[in-house]
């Protein structure tokens, strides 16, 4: 059953699992800049033991045991957690990170166990695979991955068996993901968000903060992100997909970010789904959508959100695969942009040769 909005209840936490690129990092925003409020009202959102907006990752790489992903978990960061969430009486405690979709069976166990007596609800964030595929690429890109977007798009599809396809499997199947949480949490708490097509950032904060037993309209929504700040186009992708390549490993993340806030605003097309791939996709949808009405969850929002639209499909070949113009394009701008050639905008004719003087310039005072 539903918690009624804007009321607290017997000790309970709520685990929200993801799925990655599905609003999380969202929605962890909106419950940071009300932590006070919230907690004021009984709704505890744990600070981070890492002092970051990150969510509880620490805790997170701790109970997945993910040591060889480059930040080693604090071991026992889970259990402080989770002693933390026991010993909270005052209503409703909120736990927050998507990499818990990845949760094998045994790790969802300990998670749920972990809390002691305490009533455990989960909530699965899920938008449509035509518009969460290109989003995971660009997410795979981000974190050092090589694979061409043609080439991600249509192993994932298909559920090769390739390592990014099993990895984007394993936390966008929403009926795997619930299957593996419902073994251990009864069915009727269990929640499944939807995410309507180009909707705000407020109506999906709406449905969450209502799920968790929270009044959405005390506790107002933060601003959706910069448009700048928004996805990058292909093109622009495509430029930090050859810088991986060029990297021979998984480059320095704070590099990375200089490179990708360069590259920003973006100026091409945005990566979609290729046509050739729709009757997949369907299927995919409509299986993931019987899972989800078979399962006895509770749904915040409408199933059919997370049907194949058409403007999810591309509308030309630049949208699946980009012209090496345009990516010579974003090149030669953020290329303008870190060698503090250009503020914003475009360049004026020649800003290929001022950017490499640019360059050069830095690097003779380095030598020096």
């Amino acid at each position: 059953m539903r918690p009624r909005t804007g009321t607290s209840s017997a000790s309970r936490v709520f685990v929200h699992v993801g799925a990655p690129m599905a609003g999380a990092t969202y929605l962890r925003g909106c419950l940071a800049r009300h932590r006070r409020r919230l907690t004021r009202r009984g709704v505890l959102y744990p600070a981070s033991h890492l002092g970051d907006d990150g969510g509880h990752l620490e805790a997170v790489l701790d109970v997945l045991d993910l040591t060889g992903t480059g930040l080693a978990p604090s071991t026992g960061a889970w259990d402080r957690l989770a002693e933390t969430a026991r010993d909270w009486r005052r209503g409703t405690v909120v736990v927050s990170h998507e990499l818990l979709a990845d949760a094998t069976e045994q790790q969802v166990q300990r998670v749920v166990s972990s809390f002691g007596n305490v009533e455990v609800h989960v909530v699965y964030v899920t938008r449509g695979l035509g518009r969460q595929v290109p989003l995971a690429w660009q997410e795979w890109v981000r974190n050092g991955g090589t694979a061409p977007f043609a080439d991600y798009a249509n192993r994932v599809v298909n559920r090769d068996p390739h390592r990014m396809s099993k990895v984007f499997w394993t936390s966008h199947d929403a009926g795997d993901v619930l299957g593996r949480w419902s073994a251990f949490v009864p069915p009727d708490r269990m929640h499944v968000l939807t995410v309507p097509s180009g909707a705000p950032g407020a109506v999906l904060w709406e449905r969450f903060a209502d799920t968790i037993g929270v009044d959405p309209r005390r506790f107002r929504a933060v601003p959706d992100p910069d448009p700048d700040a928004a996805s990058l186009g292909l093109a622009e992708n495509e430029v930090l997909r050859l810088l991986n390549i060029e990297a021979g490993r998984r480059p320095h993340p704070a590099g990375v970010e200089r490179v990708r806030r360069a590259l920003g605003p973006s100026s091409s097309a945005a990566p979609a789904m290729s046509a050739v791939h729709a009757d997949r996709l369907r299927e995919e949808t409509d299986r993931q959508v019987a899972a989800v009405k078979n399962g006895g969850y509770d749904v915040v929002g409408d199933v059919t959100e997370l049907m194949l639209l058409p403007k999810d499909l591309a509308h030309g070949d630049a949208q699946v695969t980009p012209a090496n113009a345009a990516v010579r394009e974003a090149q030669t701008r953020a290329l303008a942009r870190l060698a503090g050639v250009l503020e914003d905008g475009e360049g004026p004719p020649g800003v290929r040769r001022r950017a490499l003087r640019g360059l050069l310039g830095r690097a003779s005072r380095v030598r020096r």
